[in-house]
């Protein structure tokens, strides 16, 4: 139930923010929806997401049972992931939405499947998943960048 609660929580916030959006100004020609745009579909998913966690929860009666610990969250793997998301914000704003993003994807993949193996894997397997993360990271660059338009932080490099 604690989960649900938490759960429930999010959905609150992002009702309230999706609200807010509609405050924000648009300029008159402007034809890609504004600046609220993203945010709106963001938020939209995230309580997609919720609604369908809510669901499985629901459904799993085991899982209604289990007791819900709020700390949990800062332990182990979640603790890690949650303190690289955190590093990763601040990040974004002094190396740059590429750089920050190519660190924070190979290091958070490395460390999560450390966490779920046991080891890294291959070297063979760590170089391959190294180069598809940032040519991932890349295209995200590219599609925001040059596609949308949409100018992502440059940070300290101009990158």
């Amino acid at each position: 139930m604690g989960e649900i609660i938490f759960l429930g929580f999010f959905i609150l916030l992002c009702a309230l923010g999706f609200g807010e959006s509609f405050t924000w100004t648009i300029v008159e020609n402007d034809t890609s929806g504004g600046a609220a745009f993203w945010p709106r579909i963001i938020m939209a998913a995230l309580v997609i997401c919720c609604v369908l966690r809510i669901i499985m929860i629901l459904r799993d009666q085991e899982a209604l049972r289990a007791k819900f610990v709020f700390l949990d969250l800062f332990y182990s793997h979640r603790g890690f992931f949650l303190l690289a998301f955190v590093l990763y914000a601040v990040g974004i704003q002094v190396l740059g939405f590429l750089i920050a993003t190519i660190l924070f994807l190979n290091i958070a993949c490395n460390v999560m499947r450390y966490f779920a193996k046991g080891d890294l894997g291959k070297p063979k397997f760590i170089a391959v998943r190294t180069v598809g993360l940032c040519a991932g990271a890349f295209a995200v660059y590219y599609f925001f960048n040059d596609i949308l338009r949409i100018m992502v932080p440059t940070g300290i490099f101009g990158i």
